[in-house]
C-alpha cells in the first residue's frame, strides 16, 4: 500500500487551514487585513479563533495532528527500512512526534476559550507542538544526513541538505524570536510574523519528506499470523 500521499497532506491541511481561516477572519472583518508573512497584524492563534471560522479551524487542525502521529510512526519504519538501526532514536523520535501532536490537539480544543486556564493550555500546546515536531524533524533529518556523509545515497543529496536548511532556518528564527520580543518596536507583530513564516517552514519539511518517500517507493504491507487468519469453514 503507497503511503506517499500521507506527508503531503501534513503539509497541505494545515496550511490550507490556517490560510484559508485568515483570509475568511478578514473577509468577515474579524481580524486586521494585511499580509501577515510581511506585516504580521495578526497571529494563527486569532485566524481562526472567532465563530464561525473556528469549527472549520479545527475540523482541519485535529485530523493534521492525528495525521502527524501516525506520520511519524511510519517515518520509523521508514528509516528502520534504509538502514537505521538505533531503536532508541528512533523510539524517542515517534514519542517525540506523538506527544507534538497530543498537544496539537491540546491546543485546537481549548482555542477561543475564556479564562487564564485554557489561555495556558493553548499557549503550553501549541510550544510544544511546534518544540516538539522541530525536534522529531531535526532527529529525522539527523539520520539521513548521517547517511548521506557515509555515502549511502538513499535519498537524493540535495532533498536531504534542503532539510538541513529548512531545520537551521528554523533554528535561526526560533533564536530571532528571543530579541525580537524585547526590543522591536511592534513585538506583536514582529512574533506574529516569525510565528507564521515559522509555521511555514515547519510545514515545508513535510513536503520535503513527501518527496524522499516518493524517492524510495515507500509501502506498507498489512499481515496476520498464519494462527490468527479466519477458518474458511467456520
Amino acid at each position: 500500500m503507497p503511503l506517499r500521499l500521507l506527508p503531503l497532506l501534513v503539509f497541505f491541511v494545515p496550511a490550507i487551514g490556517a490560510n484559508l481561516s485568515l483570509w475568511w477572519s478578514q473577509h468577515l472583518g474579524l481580524v486586521p487585513e494585511c499580509n501577515v508573512y510581511l506585516e504580521g497584524c495578526t497571529s494563527i492563534s486569532a485566524a481562526g479563533r472567532y465563530e464561525p471560522v473556528i469549527f472549520f479551524f479545527r475540523a482541519l487542525i485535529i485530523p493534521t495532528a492525528v495525521l502527524m502521529m501516525l506520520f511519524w510512526r511510519l517515518t520509523c519504519c521508514w528509516l528502520a527500512e534504509l538502514g537505521e538501526r538505533s531503536r532508541v532514536r528512533l523510539g524517542v523520535m515517534e514519542v517525540i512526534g506523538h506527544v507534538a501532536g497530543l498537544f496539537l490537539i491540546l491546543y485546537a480544543t481549548f482555542l477561543g476559550s475564556e479564562g487564564d486556564g485554557y489561555r495556558l493550555m493553548r499557549r503550553y500546546g501549541v510550544t510544544v507542538f511546534f518544540a516538539f515536531t522541530y525536534l522529531a524533524q531535526l532527529l529525522a533529518t539527523g539520520v539521513l544526513y548521517a547517511r548521506l556523509r557515509a555515502g549511502l545515497t538513499d535519498v537524493a543529496p540535495w532533498l536531504v541538505r534542503s532539510m538541513v536548511v529548512l531545520c537551521a532556518l528554523m533554528l535561526l528564527g526560533g533564536i530571532a524570536s528571543i530579541p525580537a520580543a524585547e526590543w522591536a518596536l511592534d513585538r506583536s507583530a514582529a512574533n506574529n510574523i516569525i510565528e507564521w513564516n515559522l509555521s511555514g517552514l515547519l510545514m515545508g519539511w513535510f513536503l520535503l519528506a513527501w518527496l524522499a518517500w516518493r524517492q524510495t517507493d515507500f509501502r506498507v504491507r498489512f499481515t496476520t499470523l498464519p494462527g490468527h487468519r479466519p477458518d474458511p469453514a467456520g
